[in-house]
């Protein structure tokens, strides 16, 4: 799920530097149970029958802006900080519209004929099964090349296929930060599949990373949050848990820890609101084993972690000349490629990266990110 900025606590960086039968009964229950907030205005955006109000949660620190388009059942859940409701109602506007548009581009009418490097399965997938043979267009965002992508690692639609549909990379804030949110989830997969990286334990650090009074409210709430780093060449990866009746745990990457803690953590809150009933089968399954393990990823985690050096949360971005693109090229060997759908860029798709994969890996508990 997306996330909206909070002044100076940034959550994405520009290039150049339990279930419930409906969304909004979801939100509505959420924002009674947790703060006692009231639903905001309703928003109108260009997604047809679409409209995205807001509720208050955490004592008004935090927002939820809910998206919903019933004729196409898709709900989509935007969390953010007090002051960019606006923002908040926008971008889950974009990411339903993304996602709308996703669902005609790999529909079952007729393959439209265009020049392009062919990617394959096996460019995303490791021992991919029987692909569809159906194809959806690309460009490079570095090159500008023109690519044929496999339609597995886009929307397969009704199509049934053995790979895990990736939401990782449906743009609703940027392109910039659909690619962090690919790289994060590679960084997070790979690490636990194989921890080698030290886990680095910023829970103590939360009052100086989340805006003021966030930590307060969601303690008062009786939540309970816990934040971890992975530090990796050119940027962070944050792991965050809000818990209390079951836990979320959600994941995103930023230039530095406190930009990518925020994200994080509005993912999670985020996560805790959206329905079940509108998430693909893997990552229904992977939310409920978080859920109803709170326990047992909480001590994976501590277990891992080692408290982090306090340098590292006060650091600054500073002069970082790599943008997102190039990051994510560096990290995977091949340039992002951007999908268009409606004149829009809708996907961005990271051949390399570990979230598109067959079958969840073999860990006692499963990768909690899509």
């Amino acid at each position: 799920m997306a996330s909206t900025p909070a002044g100076s606590w940034p959550v994405t960086e520009t290039t150049g530097e339990a279930p419930g039968d409906t969304a909004g009964g979801m939100v509505g229950d959420m924002a009674g149970d947790m703060a006692g907030g009231t639903a905001g205005e309703t928003a109108a955006g260009t997604a047809g029958e679409a409209f995205a109000p807001t509720a208050d949660c955490l004592g008004g620190a935090v927002h939820l802006a809910c998206a919903e388009s019933p004729q196409d059942e898709l709900a989509v859940i935007v969390a953010g900080f007090a002051g960019y409701e606006a923002q908040s109602r926008a971008r889950a506007l974009a990411r339903l519209a993304a996602l709308r548009r996703l669902r005609r581009l790999t529909g079952d009418g007729p393959q439209p004929a265009w020049t392009g490097t062919e990617l394959r399965l096996s460019d995303f997938v490791a021992d991919p099964p029987a692909s569809l043979r159906r194809h959806v267009p690309g460009t490079g965002l570095l090159s500008g090349r023109r690519y044929r992508l496999p339609v597995e690692v886009v929307w397969t639609g009704g199509h049934e296929c053995l790979v895990e549909p990736a939401t990782s990379g449906v743009v609703d804030s940027g392109v910039p930060e659909a690619i962090a949110e690919v790289v994060a989830h590679d960084v997070v997969a790979r690490w636990w599949a194989e921890p080698r990286e030290p886990l680095l334990r910023v829970s103590g650090s939360l009052d100086r990373l989340l805006p003021p009074g966030v930590t307060a409210a969601a303690s008062g709430l009786g939540l309970r949050m816990s934040a971890f780093v992975l530090s990796v060449p050119d940027l962070r990866v944050a792991l965050v848990t809000v818990g209390g009746e079951g836990a979320t745990l959600a994941a995103a990457a930023g230039r530095t820890v406190k930009s990518a803690v925020c994200e994080a953590f509005l993912r999670a809150m985020a996560a805790r609101a959206q329905p079940w009933s509108t998430l693909e089968l893997p990552d229904c399954l992977r939310r409920f084993a978080v859920w109803q393990r709170e326990g047992d990823y909480a001590a994976h985690l501590e277990r891992l972690a080692v408290d982090a050096d306090p340098r590292l949360v006060d650091e600054v971005s500073g002069l970082r000349p790599s943008g997102w693109p190039e990051i994510a090229a560096r990290r995977f060997g091949h340039e992002p490629v951007a999908v268009r759908a409606g004149g829009e860029v809708v996907k961005v798709l990271c051949p390399g990266a570990a979230c598109y994969r067959a079958a969840p890996g073999a860990t006692v508990l499963p990768c909690p990110v899509p």
